[in-house]
């Protein structure tokens, strides 16, 4: 066992290695710390890493339903456990809860509503989530939302907490000096003469935890503010301070003008507005910022903010384009949140780097930030992913290299913050599928790359020759699965074609293999299903073609006239499409479906295999082909379909059929040949005698020839002695190229050059030859 678990660790090494490229992850690759969670930016801290008799990060969300919902993951055993607080408290991602672990590690937690009343309450154990007492709350205004709770350990543990003010929308604060127990009544903090009734200052809260709190504010909202700024100051010992040291005034003479303090960032010089997004202290105490620039709704910009014992030193770090909601924009309506960016926060325990959220490719995408000197040094932590990730965070007192210590929001949709569906997801990617041929292991893989393909939208028509290969390989899958999900899947694809084969436009494509190679799948799912109607139009098809069938050579050449896709001319179609006759044959009972298949594949065959190599060519502008060392130009995929094909034609040839001995001698020549094509690493390459110019993966071709060697060890054409290594060692290099989220990396898409192809490629009929593979692979594991 340690040596495959070895052996998976340094194919794995290979991929990411290859060409020196390093994997970048799509969010889909990260495991979700939360699975239904999101949350706003203005109730910190959401998460932190507390560690006594337990070593755990403690993490606080609201869920579509608007639950209250505390998880605490345990860093030892990596699993999460989740509490519901309070079942349905508001639909509303402002209502995420704010954490403060108390000195005997029980967890005292805030949240408000939007806008609304605040409530808390904390665990009945230390460091255990599991049982909480009574939630309490405090009505202090309708206008109250967000909380920020700190402890100052220099005045005997007194609590507070602060959040805007319930009755005027200004910044305030209660306190507590018995832990929680009781309040004191709210004080306004901050104030603003002359400024409109409605004006609401946005705070971001930070401490060192024994004596100081400081305080990031705006001027209000960017949408109501034009020029909004940022102010900074600090509170300690009773006595609110300038950035600089200057006292500002007394805890007892509130508010404090808010007009008399110092600037962060000026709006009114810029005369740009802006909108804070996180506080930390460095490690000399000294305040830093991070913000958003807003010059236009549609061209955020992301800052940094540091004080440098005399003055502010403010920084560009990059564009963060526009705000990430998806909504139907209607001319007639405003945008509700124009300046929700992707969002910005820093690292408290090194306040050099910074993560931010930033749209590639109109997809929202995390990356991090590292400060050196002037410039800034960027790294993407996903990367092609298909939903938005926005909001990130960095866990609070986090240790380095015990993760996660960065989470973020995953939207599957977020259209405002009453209406969204979001997870929490978590720096720590998911588990890759073991190696191990046990089959235990061999289902997993299989099940982790086929629910990776149902998430994932096809992007060619559904009854494609991708797809049908797909299809294929899933039918093959929906026989083993513990769930009917898979073959509802199948059927749902089905129905949608009508049962149908895919019709061109033009007429002399009428007969093109691929566009009926769906039909597999359409036979698997009538024998699952006993339902004519799925076998029925492809019956008629068939038919139509047994009574007109093409007199078209079988020479690679287009014309007007000529259409040499009329017949299997190419060896992919060997797989395309007399497998669907074979079955079709099974399924209805016609004969003459086997003989027509029989005389076209012999003629094929006649055409393009080569008895000197026991391989295909791709078709007949293939035969002087030459690679650079001089070798005949065959393609791996091309002979990976032909060899896939024949343990399904062979299978579907009743005994005693004439010919049938024909299809297991070509199968046999070819098992041959390829075991001694293959890599030492397991996989084949694009070029089957000229791995030199084409030294990467290919998984599709790969996942074929396991495929068909597995099929004719557990039917009892290849010596398992001989052919069973070659088996494993495709095996492993197959599930090594299995991303953390299940998708099938080292794929050659459709017309790529096969030289250039990388981990991060993918394709369904590669999907499709793995779940092939593994139905094979499965029986001959232990």
């Amino acid at each position: 066992m340690k040596k495959i678990g070895l052996l998976f660790l340094l194919l794995v090494f290979i991929f990411k290695s290859a060409e020196g490229q390093q994997k970048k992850y799509p969010s889909s690759c990260y495991r979700e710390m939360v699975e239904d969670g999101a949350w706003c930016w203005f109730s910190d801290p959401r998460a932190v890493h507390y560690k006594k008799n337990q070593d755990r990060t403690y993490v606080a969300s609201v869920t579509s339903k608007g639950d209250i919902t505390i998880s605490a993951f345990d860093h030892k055993t990596g699993k999460t456990e989740h509490h519901v607080v309070y079942p349905k408290f508001q639909h509303d991602d402002h209502t995420v809860p704010s954490l403060l672990f108390l000195p005997d590690g029980k967890l005292l937690i805030f949240f408000t509503k939007h806008n609304g009343t605040m409530f808390y309450t904390k665990t009945l154990r230390p460091e255990d989530i599991s049982a909480w007492e009574k939630v309490k709350k405090l009505d202090m205004g309708s206008m109250l939302c967000y909380s920020n709770p700190v402890m100052l350990q220099k005045e005997k543990n007194k609590i507070y907490v602060f959040f805007r003010g319930g009755y005027n929308w200004k910044p305030s604060f209660i306190t507590s000096e018995d832990l929680g127990k009781t309040w004191s009544k709210p004080v306004d903090m901050v104030g603003k003469p002359g400024a409109d009734i409605d004006n609401r200052p946005y705070t971001k809260v930070i401490s060192d935890g024994k004596k100081r709190i400081w305080f990031a504010i705006t001027d209000g909202h960017p949408r109501d503010e034009p020029v909004n700024s940022i102010y900074v100051f600090y509170y300690e010992k009773g006595n609110f301070f300038q950035v600089d040291g200057t006292r500002l005034g007394s805890i007892k003479d509130m508010p404090i003008d808010q007009n008399k303090i110092i600037k962060a960032y000026d709006g009114v010089k810029t005369k740009v507005r802006s909108w804070i997004w996180d506080l930390a202290l460095d490690k000399a105490g000294k305040p830093v910022i991070v913000y958003t620039t807003l010059k236009e709704e549609t061209d955020h910009k992301y800052s940094y903010g540091k004080w440098n014992g005399k003055q502010w030193e403010n920084s560009f770090i990059t564009n963060g384009g526009k705000d990430f909601p998806r909504r139907e924009d209607k001319k007639e309506e405003r945008n509700p949140e124009p300046h929700y960016s992707g969002g910005i926060i820093l690292d408290h325990e090194n306040t050099d780097v910074v993560y931010l959220s930033k749209p590639v490719n109109d997809i929202f995408e995390i990356y991090k930030y590292q400060k050196n000197g002037k410039k800034w040094a960027e790294t993407a932590i996903t990367s092609g992913s298909v939903l938005d990730n926005v909001r990130p965070f960095v866990v609070r007192d986090h240790k380095k290299n015990n993760e996660p210590s960065l989470l973020w929001v995953e939207n599957k949709m977020y259209e405002h913050y009453t209406k969204y569906n979001s997870s929490i997801k978590m720096n720590l990617l998911k588990p890759l599928p073991s190696a191990d041929l046990t089959k235990e292991a061999v289902r997993s893989a299989m099940k982790k790359v086929a629910d990776w393909q149902l998430n994932t939208p096809l992007k060619h028509d559904l009854a494609d020759w991708t797809n049908g290969a797909l299809y294929a390989g899933m039918s093959a899958w929906a026989k083993m699965a513990d769930s009917d999900k898979y073959y509802e899947w199948l059927k749902e694809k089905g129905e949608k074609n009508a049962w149908n084969h895919m019709v061109r436009k033009n007429p002399k494509g009428r007969y093109h293999a691929d566009d009926y190679c769906v039909g597999q799948m359409y036979v698997e799912l009538y024998r699952h299903y006993k339902d004519k109607k799925m076998i029925r139009p492809m019956e008629e098809y068939f038919d139509h073609i047994l009574k007109n069938p093409s007199k078209n050579s079988l020479e690679f050449n287009w014309n007007k006239e000529h259409w040499p896709t009329e017949r299997w001319a190419w060896c992919d179609a060997l797989f395309m499409g007399p497998t669907v006759w074979a079955k079709m044959a099974g399924a209805t009972g016609k004969k003459a479906y086997l003989d027509f298949m029989d005389k076209e594949y012999k003629a094929t065959t006649d055409y393009l295999f080569s008895e000197k190599d026991s391989l295909y060519f791709r078709d007949s502008n293939y035969f002087d082909r030459k690679e650079a060392n001089g070798k005949s130009m065959f393609w791996g995929r091309g002979n990976g379909w032909v060899f896939a094909g024949l343990p399904v034609i062979i299978s579907e040839l009743p005994e005693g059929y004439k010919n049938k001995s024909f299809y297991i001698d070509i199968y046999k020549k070819m098992a041959k040949k390829l075991i001694s094509l293959q890599d030492e690493k397991g996989y084949w390459h694009a070029s089957m005698l000229d791995p030199e110019s084409y030294p990467n993966p290919e998984m599709s071709s790969t996942a074929f020839f396991v495929y068909g060697l597995a099929w004719g060890i557990n039917h009892g054409y290849l010596d398992k002695e001989v052919y069973l290594p070659a088996v494993e060692k495709g095996w492993k290099a197959l599930v090594g190229a299995v991303w953390p989220d299940g998708k099938l990396g080292w794929v050659q898409p459709i017309g790529e050059n096969p030289k250039n192809v990388t981990a991060e490629m993918t394709e369904v009929y590669g999907v499709g030859g793995f779940l092939m593979a593994g139905s094979e692979v499965y029986k001959l594991a232990k």
